[in-house]
């Protein structure tokens, strides 16, 4: 009788101990985890699951654990589940996630995990945006550049010509004080992302390059320099004159849209998808005859950057089922179904050159092509340091202070640097 109670004790003891560990496995069956955030989002969920369902019916010997977490969260849980010993063993990344994780000696090398004939297909300027000394550690699922949208017929209403959109930065600001003086205050001039994010930083370096300002150059970093107090001064009067609103975030600007009462919009390809989840009655030819995109104004010599805001996908080095998780990786960047029902659904760019080939829907969408022919190749790498965090939120929050108090700007940016100075010498 006490065997059987011992051996009670001891199944029960196990099967906790299987499910704590992620739950029980079929045999034969490998199980990932894939750590994202399109399916904790209401526009993304359906399309991403969709695929993920497709791929596992396709590869009934791998099965997806997929786990949703807020994009704005989305690094920051990946550095706690890694440091606390349990990372998944796919994560999807955007801007300096990959690198950051890189960095921290938790990423796969992608060159060991991937043919050369699929990495040969990737398109080279976004594949390259993650090499970290001479190695690749993410696989680009979606190129992201921000590009510039103008709505053509509020233009054509205030006098702008839709043909012509602004050029540099200085055309642009005029644009926007003309649109304003003749809109109703409901009309949101043109969208800033204003929070206190990393993410913030990365979105608006091309705009502090349109001023010349180049904060981080290798291990000198300088946020007191004439180009970044012109560059805040420019965010802080287009405040002044109602240009955009104050600590909002890029994505809820899209509404806006949605309602026609965007004049300007720095987003990427994806925006159409997100504007058609929001309102299901715009049509794709509707926005694509309202919405024009060029490249984001640039500095006085037409010259113009944009922030590679791809979204890619990594695999942690302590992943014991890397082959899995790089043959989920190779699907949703690269089949027919994936590219099909959720890049091109969402409005995304594709990663390899043989898609273009593949899929002629990439060739027949305007906004799309314009995206690949014109906005692409502004990409400007970003000044990714294992302490890049650290020194640009600093930054961030000192555009805030400016933006919602009197206080001068030399004084703000004084003490910007003194909090990046003392974290750098930790």
């Amino acid at each position: 009788m006490k065997k059987n109670m011992l051996l009670g004790v001891l199944v029960i003891f196990l099967v906790s101990l299987s499910l704590y560990a992620g739950g029980t496995q079929e045999p034969g069956v490998t199980t990932i985890r894939l750590l994202n955030w399109f399916s904790a989002e209401d526009s993304t969920r359906g399309p991403v699951l969709d695929v993920i369902a497709h791929f596992e019916n396709e590869n009934p010997q791998i099965k997806v654990d997929v786990i949703d977490v807020d994009f704005s969260e989305h690094l920051n849980q990946a550095i706690i589940m890694n440091n606390a010993g349990d990372p998944p063993d796919v994560a999807a990344y955007e801007g300096p996630g990959a690198v950051t994780l890189a960095l921290m000696g938790s990423l796969a090398s992608t060159d060991d995990l991937f043919s050369s004939e699929f990495q040969n297909d990737l398109f080279k300027n976004s594949y390259d945006l993650t090499l970290v000394k001479g190695k690749h550690y993410a696989i680009p699922w979606a190129p992201g550049p921000i590009g510039f949208f103008y709505q053509r017929d509020i233009m054509k209403r205030v006098g702008l010509d839709p043909k012509n959109p602004p050029n540099t930065i200085y055309d642009f600001t005029n644009a926007a004080a003309k649109a304003r003086k003749q809109l109703p205050e409901d009309y949101v001039i043109f969208q800033y992302d204003t929070t206190a994010r990393v993410f913030t930083f990365d979105f608006t370096y091309p705009f502090m390059r349109a001023f010349g300002a180049m904060p981080i150059v290798g291990d000198k970093v300088d946020f007191t320099s004439p180009e970044i107090k012109t560059y805040c001064e420019w965010v802080r009067s287009s405040l002044e004159n109602k240009y955009f609103l104050p600590g909002k975030k890029m994505g809820q600007f899209r509404p806006l849209a949605a309602q026609d009462r965007l004049v300007f919009g720095f987003d990427g390809s994806y925006l159409r998808g997100i504007v058609q989840s929001i309102n299901d009655k715009i049509t794709t030819e509707q926005f694509n005859n309202t919405w024009g995109v060029a490249p984001i104004p640039g500095d006085k010599n037409g010259k113009h950057y944009s922030y590679g805001g791809d979204t890619g996908l990594v695999v942690f080095n302590s992943s014991t089922h890397k082959a899995a998780a790089a043959k989920l990786i190779q699907y949703l960047v690269n089949s027919d179904y994936s590219l099909r029902n959720f890049s091109i659904f969402q409005g995304w760019q594709p990663a390899t050159k043989s898609a273009l080939e593949r899929m002629p829907e990439f060739n027949k969408d305007p906004i799309m092509v314009a995206f690949i022919q014109t906005v692409t190749e502004t990409v400007t790498p970003l000044p990714y340091r294992s302490d890049y965090g650290d020194i640009v939120l600093p930054f961030v929050k000192g555009v805030q202070e400016i933006i919602t108090t009197k206080r001068t700007i030399d004084s703000v940016l004084s003490d910007v640097q003194r909090q990046v100075d003392a974290a750098i010498k930790q």
